[in-house]
């Protein structure tokens, strides 16, 4: 079962990315992976990890800072640092830095995750940037001025670009050579946001793991006890109505009181299995029934035959295409937005 916040919250999002590592063989990927992570963690010096969340991407992370969104503009000064004074051997990078909405999920047990369309914005700005430079967008530069009045001469015009989804995005690029001293806090310690009705996520990410696992056993024995107590209830009525998405993991057969979508009863139909995996995110729908966001990855069960999968994420063009399930059998969609 998913949990995930209610609504999104404003945060500073730092995308770094390895230019040319989908290219690279296998080998070759793996001991860049390994010296990315190793300058990363040089970039993250100084970051409680309760303030940010990193995840992986194709090729590269994308750091998420909750509380000062001068930590994201001193994580992608450190990460260009590293590689200039590493020398010709080190990998080639890019960055780009955003401020915008982004939304907590996970599931019980499980590191939080991201998504929203802050990290997309953040992903397009990074991929205006050449070797070794820095751009931030102009949500993030306003973003920071609006706390550290002064930075917001470290940055330097760059003009209007426009993206694959002919957005246009006005960008800055940080100059090479040393920040300033970490400026001090406004007296009330706040975030300024152009979004103030954004809850901010600093709270959520703090709740101890024991008492939210101690929540979700709570809701589930609920659950169960409701169940119980209603033993006539149709799934199929619980599901939509769409008898042929079946989206329990345990579920293996459709006995003979049920219809497979756009098909005939059966006496028993065996499901298949579909996993879908999104670069960066994006929302999943299968027939215009809803499966939630990717990351993380999706599993559905369905019926054998064909089905429309719908991928959608606001920065891009929708991506849809037509999937075959067989019985019994697994089936893996990966789609990249950025490809």
């Amino acid at each position: 079962m998913n949990h995930e916040v209610s609504s999104a919250a404003a945060c500073s999002i730092v995308v770094i990315e390895m230019i040319g590592y989908p290219d690279k063989p296998v080998a070759e990927q793996a001991q860049m992976r390994l010296r990315f992570n190793q300058l990363l963690g040089t970039a993250l010096a100084g970051v409680r990890q309760e303030a940010r969340i990193v995840l992986d991407t194709a090729d590269g992370a994308a750091i998420t800072f909750i509380e000062d969104p001068d930590d994201a503009l001193r994580c992608a000064a450190r990460a260009r640092d590293a590689v200039m004074t590493a020398g010709t051997a080190a990998l080639a990078l890019r960055s780009g830095i955003h401020c915008g909405p982004v939304m907590l999920i996970g599931e019980p047990g499980m590191p939080p995750n991201l998504v929203g369309d802050g990290l997309g914005v953040a992903q397009r700005v990074a991929g205006f940037a050449g070797v070794g430079r820095v751009f931030a967008s102009r949500a993030f530069v306003d973003a920071l001025a609006s706390r550290h009045d002064a930075c917001r001469q470290l940055f330097e015009p760059a003009g209007v670009r426009t993206d694959a989804q002919l957005r246009e995005h006005e960008v800055f690029i940080l100059p090479d050579g040393p920040l300033p001293d970490r400026p001090g806090s406004p007296p009330d310690g706040g975030f300024v946001s152009s979004e103030p009705s954004m809850p901010p996520l600093a709270g959520l990410l703090a709740r101890p793991p024991l008492a939210t696992a101690l929540a979700v056993a709570a809701i589930l024995l609920v659950a169960v006890v409701i169940r119980a107590a209603l033993p006539g209830q149709d799934d199929t009525a619980a599901n939509d109505g769409h008898a042929g998405v079946v989206q329990t993991p345990g579920a293996a057969t459709l006995g003979p009181d049920r219809d497979v979508e756009g098909g005939e009863p059966a006496d028993a139909v065996r499901l298949g299995t579909l996993r879908v995996n999104v670069l960066p995110w994006g929302e999943v729908s299968l027939g215009g029934a809803d499966h939630g966001a990717a990351p993380p990855e999706r599993e559905i069960m369905l019926a054998p035959g064909l089905h429309v999968l719908e991928i959608r994420n606001p920065a891009f063009a929708p991506h849809k295409q037509q999937v075959e399930v067989r019985a019994g059998e697994e089936t893996r969609i990966r789609h990249d937005f950025r490809q």
